[in-house]
């Protein structure tokens, strides 16, 4: 019987590492999906009609456009070069305004590309001029696009071509982790072993 009480406790155990693991997962997509969610709300025209804003010209309508140059820039301890979406990211304040904060969600690859105009590790980072648009969520910013003189990070790039395909991926995940989970919590709370199974079968037969 011990053996059949401790594979009931696994599975709520497991299922519940998988729902928290889901809801971790969550916490860092929030501010990407976010972001998404407010380029696609709905605007009324000036013609009385609404648009919505997944495209560069209306996205717009949720952005801030901010100018100046970078006077601080911080990769994450923990995740940080890991190449991880969602995890890997750079925390960056233009003009020594500390209670604005963007944040730059990148890999590999498009910080290679961007070595090529801009480096937030070179000695010259804070002498380059850019122009930054981003989505406020909660107290930070979350990057769409930065152009400078040099070069520009454009918002088809960014956005759709990484954030969106990423962010759909990562909503997929936490959804079968988090049914998953919910399987093995219920298959935990109804299992019962068969020897119990039997002996209430042949208590129904007397």
């Amino acid at each position: 019987m011990s053996f059949f009480r401790v594979r009931k406790v696994a599975f709520i155990n497991f299922g519940l590492l998988f729902i928290f693991l889901a809801s971790w997962i969550s916490w860092y997509i929030y501010p990407l999906a976010r972001t998404i969610t407010k380029e696609f709300s709905a605007y009324e025209m000036t013609d009385g009609s609404y648009e919505y804003g997944m495209s560069e010209e209306l996205g717009f309508l949720a952005e801030h456009v901010f100018y100046g140059k970078v006077s601080y820039a911080a990769v994450p301890s923990l995740f940080g070069g890991s190449n991880i979406p969602f995890f890997d990211k750079i925390f960056f304040q233009l003009n020594g305004d500390t209670k604005c904060t963007f944040v730059l969600y990148v890999n590999d690859e498009i910080l290679d590309e961007m070595a090529e105009w801009y480096d937030f590790s070179a000695m010259n980072a804070s002498d380059v001029p850019m122009e930054v648009r981003a989505v406020k969520v909660g107290d930070k910013y979350i990057v769409k696009s930065m152009i400078s003189t040099e070069g520009e990070l454009s918002w088809e790039f960014l956005m759709d071509g990484y954030h969106f395909y990423w962010c759909f991926m990562g909503v997929g995940l936490v959804g079968l982790m988090f049914m998953f989970g919910l399987v093995l919590v219920v298959v935990g709370i109804v299992y019962k072993p068969r020897q119990v199974v039997e002996q209430e079968q042949s208590s129904d037969v007397e």
